[in-house]
C-alpha cells in the first residue's frame, strides 16, 4: 500500500525523487485511510477510500429524488463547500479506480489537541472560535443552496433517527449489558424513541455537517477547517452545535455550556431561524443532544463488539453523562428516564 501511495503522489505532482516517506496515520472510526507523505520538504495527506468510495457505516441514510452520486461524497461536499469559502482542505489529485485522494496537509492540531492543556480562559476562546466557524457554515449554506451538492438531497428522517436510537436499544443497552428489554420496556422505549424523533423532524432544518466536534475541527492559520464532512446532509439546525458541545471526547462545566450557547445565541444573524429565541435554543439542544448521545453509545458499544475495536469504551460514561443531563431537562422523557435508569446507574 505505502508504495503505491507514494508512487500516487509523485505521479500527480510530477515529481521523481528519492528518499519520499509514508506514514499511516490513525483514522478513528472510519473506514478510510490516511498517510502523511513527506517530499520535497512538503507534506501531504493521502485519503484511501473503502471498496466502493461508500462508508461502511450500517446506517440507512439515502438520497432522496433521484439525485446520482458519480463521485465520492467527499469529493462532491469538498468542492460545495470550497465555493462558498469555508475553510476545507484542498484537493490536489484524485486517483479515481485506486480510491486515492490527495490533499493538502493541514497538520495535526484539532481542537480536542488546542484545549488539552489549556486553561479555561483558553478553552472559552477556541470554543468561541469553532462556533465562529460553524455560523460561517450555517449562514453560507443557508444563503447559497445548492443541488449539485449531495447534502441537499439527503435529510435526518424520521426513519433515520429512530434507526439510531434503536441502534442504542440494540447495542448500547442490550449488547454492552448482555440482557434483552422486558416486552413493556421494549414498548415504553419504542414509544418514546418515536416521539423523539418525530419532534426533532420538525425542528428548524438546514445543512448539517453531521459530525461537528473536536476532532474534526484543524487549526490552521489561525483558523478551523472542516473535516470529515463526507456525510453532511439536511437536518436540526442545532444538531452541530449539540455535536460540538456535547462532545464524547470532551468534558464541559455547566457553566462553560451555559456561557458558549449563550455566544452562540447572541452571535445569530438576523435572518437564522433561532434568531432572538435563546429559550427555544436551549430547549432544541437537549433534545438533541438526547438522541445524539443516546446514538453515540450505541455507536461506541457497535464499534467494539462488530468490529473488535474497544478504543471508543471509555467515553461511554461522558456521553451517558449528557444523556442524564437532557432527560433532567425534558420531563416528557420521565418514563423513558425512570426505564433506563434501572439498567444504567449513569442515569439514576
Amino acid at each position: 500500500m505505502s508504495d503505491s501511495v507514494i508512487n500516487f503522489v509523485l505521479k500527480t505532482l510530477n515529481l521523481s525523487e528519492t528518499g519520499v516517506t509514508s506514514q499511516l496515520l490513525f483514522g478513528q472510526a472510519s473506514a478510510r485511510q490516511y498517510f502523511r507523505i513527506k517530499c520535497s520538504a512538503q507534506t501531504y495527506v493521502v485519503m484511501k477510500l473503502p471498496e466502493g468510495f461508500a462508508s461502511k457505516a450500517e446506517e440507512i441514510t439515502k438520497i432522496a429524488d433521484g439525485f446520482v452520486l458519480n463521485e465520492p461524497a467527499f469529493l462532491n461536499v469538498q468542492r460545495y463547500l470550497d465555493s462558498l469559502s469555508i475553510r476545507v482542505p484542498q484537493v490536489l489529485g484524485i486517483d479515481a479506480p485506486q480510491g486515492f485522494i490527495l490533499l493538502e496537509d493541514l497538520g495535526d492540531k484539532t481542537l480536542e489537541a488546542c484545549i488539552q492543556n489549556a486553561d479555561g480562559e483558553f478553552k472559552i476562546f477556541y470554543y468561541k472560535k469553532a462556533i465562529d466557524a460553524l455560523l460561517r457554515l450555517q449562514t453560507q449554506t443557508a444563503a447559497h443552496p445548492d443541488t449539485a451538492c449531495v447534502a441537499f438531497h439527503k435529510n435526518f428522517t424520521f426513519d433515520l433517527l429512530k434507526w439510531e436510537l434503536n441502534h442504542f436499544k440494540e447495542f448500547g443497552l442490550e449488547d454492552r449489558l448482555s440482557l434483552k428489554l422486558t416486552a413493556a420496556e421494549a414498548k415504553l422505549f419504542d414509544a418514546q424513541a418515536n416521539d423523539i424523533s418525530r419532534r426533532i423532524t420538525e425542528l428548524p432544518q438546514g445543512f448539517v455537517h453531521r459530525d461537528f466536534q473536536s476532532r474534526n475541527l484543524m487549526l490552521s492559520g489561525y483558523e478551523f477547517y472542516l473535516i470529515d464532512f463526507q456525510d453532511a446532509l439536511m437536518g436540526p439546525v442545532l444538531y452541530d452545535l449539540v455535536a460540538l458541545l456535547r462532545d464524547s471526547y470532551v468534558t464541559f462545566t455547566a457553566e462553560e455550556t451555559r456561557s458558549l450557547i449563550n455566544y452562540y445565541t447572541e452571535s445569530l444573524p438576523p435572518n437564522h431561524p433561532y434568531a432572538g429565541r435563546p429559550n427555544d435554543v436551549t430547549r432544541d439542544f437537549n433534545l438533541i443532544t438526547l438522541h445524539r448521545k443516546l446514538k453515540d453509545t450505541g455507536r461506541f458499544q457497535f464499534i467494539a463488539t462488530v468490529k473488535n475495536n474497544p478504543s471508543f469504551l471509555p467515553h461511554v460514561p461522558l456521553s451517558l453523562a449528557y444523556v442524564r443531563n437532557a432527560l433532567l431537562a425534558l420531563p416528557d422523557y420521565e418514563p423513558l428516564q425512570k426505564m433506563l435508569a434501572q439498567h444504567l446507574k449513569e442515569l439514576e
